[in-house]
């Protein structure tokens, strides 16, 4: 062969090698998956329950550290939730979205092991238990007693501001919209 083409040939060889080079993905090295390898060898090289658990408990342990704040977010979404079942939870998943995303799914979160939920009292619950939980409980208000709105007045609205015109007329025909849906459904 001649020189100029063991030349091209060397070339290719080294542009594939460099192309190849550049184009693999970088290598992550993760220090938990290296451990989970390390304790499932290990557990599995012995027969022995005790070294199962401990293996998880060291999984369980690995996750990030369950916050005020994390549990802060997961209970503005789910304020039925008791504090000790959303901790439950994020200890388990280690991730605020996964806890909310099985509480959309399951309706409820799973109690922790031991951990006795508190006796719901169905009687009391009107006035008592909403207080004791935190949970405020809203009256359904009525706005033509809270604004002094007269449906079967007649005055033109002397002597009140647009203002107040503006505010009861915009009642009134919200309520007869409500009237004319729920009509509408039945």
């Amino acid at each position: 062969m001649e020189h100029s083409t063991i030349l091209f040939i060397a070339a290719l060889g080294v542009a594939f090698i460099f192309l190849r080079w550049l184009i693999s993905p970088i290598p992550q090295t993760n220090d938990f998956n290296i451990n989970i390898d390390e304790s499932s060898s290990s557990s599995t090289a012995t027969t022995s329950g005790r070294n199962t658990n401990t293996s998880r408990t060291t999984q369980r342990r690995r996750r990030r550290d369950v916050t005020d704040s994390m549990i802060e977010v997961v209970q503005t979404i789910a304020p039925s939730l008791t504090v000790e079942q959303i901790r439950y939870d994020l200890e388990n998943t280690g991730s605020v979205e996964v806890t909310i995303n099985r509480f959309m799914e399951l309706g409820s979160l799973p109690f922790p092991p031991g951990y006795t939920p508190p006796p719901t009292n169905p009687t009391a619950s009107s006035s008592g238990s909403s207080s004791k939980s935190g949970i405020p409980t809203k009256k359904s208000v009525n706005l033509l007693e809270k604004y002094n709105i007269d449906l079967d007045s007649t005055d033109n609205g002397e002597g009140k501001t647009l203002l107040q015109k503006r505010r009861e007329e915009m009642i009134i025909g919200a309520r007869k919209r409500l009237e004319s849906q729920l009509r509408n459904e039945i």
